[in-house]
């Protein structure tokens, strides 16, 4: 008898145990005790027939078994022969995979087909009710993943927050904190630690208050690093210490505020990037130093930051104000009319929609008109009831506003998307966007304008970076001021000094910015330190470009490996020296996962904790939105905050 017929063989006496007379058919002998207990089949296929009862097993255990990342982690193998054990274990199964990642209604295990399907499936599945997943299931797998963080934040030397405020579509208010660090095998490490209600007043030292409980509560108060946070002016009163609040660089009007608070949904996240009016976290003075040479806790998230800019360089540009409005009566019509929607799906194009709250939808909606083509957009526009025309200056002008904004675009979406993104980004971006802007200024008839006024906003938004790039003393109170931001570029095998190239400095001024970013590393070593290092200079580093005395191979570092740790030299001067001159470009947590460089490994986990935006709080509130849809907007703000807490984190389930 095949294998797929003993497990035929077996449902069939579970289910016509009545008819059996305790007889099997295998070797018809009688199975049955005086008691006459049906569940002795399963000791006489076990005990007698042990292949055909493996047979009957084992691809139910392997099923089961087969992803222990579950919360039974850590223990002894189940026996599957235990219904009870089975039942839990399809239980967990359909919270995880269906209610949790799938994000379908609980009452998906009430209904008749659900149950039909599961029977289908396995006979002997007991339904599962709603209110168990809701008081049982889901609290328990919330509590183990709450203990999973917590021993992975024990491990972390350095964290670093995102957090934000979002309002659901019940007008309620909720906080959201990711951590983020680096753990041992020198990876990144993501989570979200708390989603929690915010109600009245909206005050910053309510924000800090809260946030300081959360903190306390995963002990990790003391370890925290840097905290990013969009630039909204409550959010920047709320970090009053280490921070000269400048409110010609955090101010935005009232009227984005307004549009921006709106909800995040994930299906456009990737075009989006929003401040919310109601804003962050401050440490308590017990935390960090408050003295004025103290670096600041708070960095700005660097996409919303380049989104202001953006909207700086779109204000009062001539011929692009008019462009764009034909493009957004266009845009609204395709979306109401049928006829317009039959002529675009026949050439197999479509018209993006308009959104205020994002730049970048204005940049998608250009380009997908512009895509069209002109004799096209013609055919187009005369099905309109009042038509516009689109002249061929307006598509000279379309074509410039999108290649200007091209790369604007792509860091956006690359600073937002899935995986993570640490601060080394910064620097090389703005480089890129410079260059981009100095060369395509040439080449414009109708945009020049607009590329004036993004230059100007950026070396305001961004001066900190611009005037360590030109050799210009710092100020504390400027944004962007971190040091970090060149430090993190420089340590990532990726980048190094690289980016150098497209500015095209003389030869004198880079040299000189490649020694002033490696004495920043160097003194941000030495505050660790205890001992004085030396200063770097142009005698004592050789930086990338020039001839070093020992020719540096790939895996250079595998050198050390061949001398103990104790003769191994661990000066950062040194180690600096040896990273720059290593040909490797790689991700920088494979680099330094097995580097020896321990100076610079240290630093490393401390300062690519830090993300280049709040993309992933953000992404917090995207899930959020779905979760409570517009037909969930009764659910129990409790489950609300677990399911977004376990959708989140579903990596830990």
């Amino acid at each position: 008898m095949a294998g797929k017929n003993w497990k035929q063989y077996f449902d069939f006496c579970a289910i016509e145990k009545s008819r059996t007379n305790g007889l099997c058919k295998l070797c018809h002998r009688n199975y049955k005790d005086k008691s006459g207990v049906f569940s002795n089949f399963l000791k006489h296929l076990k005990r007698q027939h042990p292949f055909e009862y493996n047979q009957v097993f084992k691809s139910e255990h392997e099923y089961f078994t087969e992803d222990r990342d579950g919360i039974e982690d850590g223990h002894e193998p189940i026996d599957l022969t235990n219904i009870k054990e089975k039942e839990n274990r399809i239980i967990l199964s359909i919270t995880k995979n269906l209610i949790i990642r799938c994000n379908l209604p609980l009452n998906l295990v009430e209904k008749p087909a659900f149950r039909d399907f599961m029977k289908e499936c396995n006979l002997k599945y007991r339904p599962v009710s709603t209110k168990r997943l809701k008081h049982d299931v889901i609290p328990s797998l919330t509590s183990t993943v709450l203990t999973r963080i917590h021993e992975k934040l024990i491990t972390a030397d350095h964290v670093t927050l995102t957090v934000d405020v979002w309002s659901d579509r019940r007008c309620r208010s909720f906080i959201g904190i990711t951590c983020h660090f680096i753990d041992q095998k020198m990876s990144t490490q993501a989570y979200l630690i708390d989603f929690f209600r915010f109600k009245s007043p909206h005050t910053s030292e309510n924000i800090q208050q809260m946030t300081d409980e959360v903190l306390e509560r995963f002990n990790i108060k003391k370890k925290v690093f840097r905290i990013v946070t969009d630039n909204a002016s409550s959010m920047v009163k709320a970090y009053k210490f280490g921070l000269s609040v400048d409110t010609e660089n955090i101010e935005v009007d009232e009227k984005n505020q307004l549009i921006i608070e709106n909800d995040l949904m994930i299906e456009d996240f990737e075009e989006h990037f929003e401040p919310d009016n109601l804003q962050m976290v401050n440490m308590s003075s017990s935390a960090f130093d408050e003295n004025e040479d103290s670096p600041s806790v708070r960095l700005s998230c660097f996409a919303h930051t380049l989104q202001l800019c953006i909207r700086d360089g779109l204000k009062n540009v001539p011929y692009i104000s008019k462009v764009l409005e034909k493009c957004q009566i266009l845009g609204k019509c395709s979306n109401q009319s049928s006829k317009i929607a039959d002529v675009l799906e026949e050439i197999n194009k479509h018209i993006s929609k308009m959104n205020i709250t994002r730049w970048n939808s204005e940049y998608m909606l250009m380009k997908s008109i512009l895509s069209i083509g002109k004799s096209d957009l013609d055919s187009i526009v005369k099905l309109m009831d009042n038509s516009v025309t689109f002249l061929n200056n307006d598509f000279t002008v379309l074509e410039e506003v999108v290649d200007i904004l091209e790369p604007f675009y792509d860091i956006s979406i690359k600073c937002q998307s899935d995986t993570i993104v640490t601060v080394s980004i910064v620097v090389p971006a703005l480089v890129h966007c410079i260059t981009h802007l100095l060369e395509i200024r040439k080449k414009l008839s109708f945009c020049t304008k607009l590329v004036e006024q993004l230059h100007t906003s950026i070396d305001k938004r961004f001066s900190g970076i611009i005037h360590r790039l030109n050799l210009i003393n710092v100020e504390k109170n400027e944004p962007f001021n971190d040091p970090l931001y060149f430090m993190a570029t420089i340590l990532d095998p990726s980048f190094k000094f690289y980016w150098l190239r497209d500015l095209n400095l003389p030869i004198n001024n880079e040299n000189r910015l490649k020694q002033n970013i490696i004495q920043l590393i160097v003194d941000e070593i030495s505050q660790d330190s205890s001992s004085t290092l030396p200063k770097a200079s142009s005698e004592a580093v050789s930086v990338p470009l020039t001839t070093s005395k020992r020719n540096k191979k790939l895996f250079v570092y595998n050198e050390y490996d061949e001398k103990s740790n104790d003769t191994m030299v661990s000066d950062p001067v040194t180690e600096i020296d040896s990273y720059v001159n290593d040909p490797i470009r790689t991700r920088f947590s494979d680099y330094w996962s097995t580097s020896r460089l321990t100076s610079l490994k240290k630093l490393v986990k401390r300062i690519f904790s830090v993300q280049a935006s709040s993309a992933p709080v953000e992404r917090v509130f995207s899930h959020a939105g779905l979760i409570l849809s517009s037909r969930r907007t009764n659910m129990s703000e409790r489950l609300f905050k677990d399911l977004v807490f376990l959708k989140v984190n579903q990596s830990l389930l």
